[in-house]
């Protein structure tokens, strides 16, 4: 609220721009920051030559961009005002077209998904030891998918095209206070309620035979909650003991239907010496808007759908017990061991699927139980020329359903057994230093068909109907997908300036561009002369090799 500021980066990738700076001096002030990736647009010019050798029309799109913009206003001692706004979007898509003479065939398809958010906030210094902060805001998610294909001949133009969309909309008001009676207390106490609105899935097909159009419209309903929250906590010490004690009340109405949960969390730290720190924590949690996604699909292709009549809110105790140490005055290493209950977690029924959109979305859920537990282990390292950290989590992650699986319990989709990181950094010279990243994880549970046949999908007076193919899937997340992991190096060159600082960074992503899966699908093998059914991995990003021009001023 002084100085005008700003930094950013420019690069072969991606390119991120942040300023900030006075409104009015030391009254209101503003920052605004925005970046966004664009590997299609470096990849067009290759893209174009492959067409041309290849005699084919194809193109892609792949980027994700996001902006925040926020303004502070002080009104006096006593008073603030904080407006702030967010935006992002991921994209990703594909075309392909074949030219025959004045005859053509294009197929297109493609998926995004992205956020807007907006918030008010009102801090109002009530008196020296008590704060309130009253908040607005509304928030906005959105999931589109779609594929079309046209096709041009001498009898006309015959085009399809398939749309699906789901989301979910929020409006929210809340109050939270902030009271320190004294140094040995601080306490939290708010109220708060938003407004759902969801949109859970809806398909459009629509286009033209000829000279006649059709169009058949899968839209479900849209559907409404209310969300009331009421909270207080204290953190309070004694001695060398610190305590986090709170209690959370929360209902949920949907249509006729009333939901209400008491929820009290206590958290403790207990400082054994100088180095040495113990700590614990037991919490429960009720979860009424729930997450429905789609195992056997490794796109984000998730649905948030409320808890109604039928489907009860989830809900999860969980505990936690861990201990910290610091040793060489500048390394730091905690351990935590965690367990995590789980009730009226949501799932599709066997055989339901995001895509079938004729069935109504609350008749294809079953509701069962869940375990997560872990192990969590940090080393890391904040000062000296050489710094970094290394993570490892030891995790299960269950599910069990009385309709899926057979009753027996199962890995659930994010189920990761190991997960590092591994993060160094050296300062080489005053303006030199290298960085290197690794990181590693079990790769992902998912279902395979084992056998298929084909088949009717009804008869009509007794004569069958068109055939398909139908898949026998094994053991619920029986599979697992490849290991996921890569390393990542850089090396960062930095100048100061009269203006500020700059600096050029050369990194390379996927150094030893491992193919990591993305998704698996079931596609066919000619590598020994003859056809078979085989399952393909699909890999998105290979060694990137990048050069990007920082400043600071």
């Amino acid at each position: 609220n002084k100085e005008f500021h700003g930094e950013g980066s420019i690069g072969l990738i991606s390119s991120r721009l942040t300023l900030e700076g006075p409104i009015s001096k030391d009254r209101t002030s503003f920052v605004v920051s925005g970046r966004r990736t664009y590997a299609d647009l470096i990849a067009r010019p290759f893209v174009k030559r492959a067409n041309k050798n290849l005699g084919t029309s194809n193109s892609f799109k792949l980027y994700f961009y996001d902006l925040n913009a926020k303004v502070n206003h002080k009104i006096n001692d006593k008073h603030r005002v904080f407006v702030s706004a967010y935006m992002g979007s991921d994209n990703f898509g594909f075309s392909s077209k074949e030219n025959f003479g004045n005859s053509f065939y294009e197929t297109t398809s493609g998926i995004k998904w992205g956020n807007i958010t907006t918030a008010a906030r009102w801090n109002y210094k009530i008196s020296p030891k008590l704060f309130a902060n009253t908040t607005f805001t509304h928030s906005r998610f959105k999931f589109d998918s779609g594929a079309s294909q046209t096709e041009k001949d001498g009898n006309g133009v015959d085009k399809f095209d398939f749309r699906l969309a789901s989301g979910i909309f929020d409006w929210s008001g809340k109050i939270d206070f902030d009271f320190i009676p004294n140094p040995r207390h601080y306490i939290r106490f708010g109220i708060s309620n938003t407004y759902h609105t969801y949109t859970p899935g809806g398909i459009v097909v629509e286009g033209k035979s000829g000279s006649d159009p059709f169009k058949i419209d899968f839209r479900q309903d849209k559907r409404y909650s209310h969300e009331f929250d009421s909270y207080i906590e204290d953190d309070v010490q004694w001695g060398a003991l610190k305590a986090n004690v709170g209690f959370h009340l929360s209902a949920f109405k949907e249509k006729e239907t009333v939901y209400v949960s008491p929820q009290p969390r206590i958290g403790l730290r207990y400082l054994l010496n100088d180095k040495w720190s113990l700590k614990s924590s037991f919490t429960t949690m009720t979860q009424y808007i729930n997450l429905l996604t789609n195992e056997s699909l490794s796109l984000p292709t998730d649905l948030w759908v409320p808890s109604t009549k039928k489907i009860l809110p989830q809900e999860s105790w969980q505990v936690a017990i861990g201990a910290a140490s610091t040793y060489l005055k500048d390394v730091e290493v905690s351990i935590e061991a965690y367990y995590k209950k789980m009730n009226n977690v949501v799932s599709y029924k066997e055989g339901a699927s995001f895509f079938d959109q004729q069935t109504n979305w609350e008749e294809k859920i079953t509701q069962g139980k869940g375990t997560a537990y872990g192990t969590e282990l940090l080393v890391q390292k904040k000062f000296g020329k050489t710094t970094g950290w290394l993570g490892y989590t030891l995790s299960w992650n269950n599910r069990q359903f009385d309709e899926i699986n057979s009753g027996k319990e199962y890995p659930f989709k994010y189920d990761r057994r190991h997960d590092v990181e591994l993060v160094v950094s050296h300062q080489i010279r005053e303006n030199i230093s290298i960085s290197g990243t690794w990181i590693y994880g079990t790769g992902n549970a998912i279902s395979l068909p084992i056998a298929s046949y084909n088949g009717y999908t009804s008869v009509t007076n007794g004569v069958p109907n068109w055939a398909r193919s139908f898949e026998i899937l094994g053991e619920k997340n029986s599979y697992r997908m490849g290991a996921y992991h890569r390393m990542d190096l850089g090396v960062e060159f930095t100048k100061k300036k009269s203006w500020g600082e700059r600096a050029w960074i050369v990194s390379f992503y996927n150094v030893y561009n491992r193919k990591n899966p993305f998704f698996i699908y079931l596609g066919r093998d000619y590598s020994s002369g003859t056809s078979k059914n085989a399952f393909k991995k699909v890999s998105l990003f290979p060694i990137i090799p990048s050069v990007s021009y920082r400043f600071k001023f």
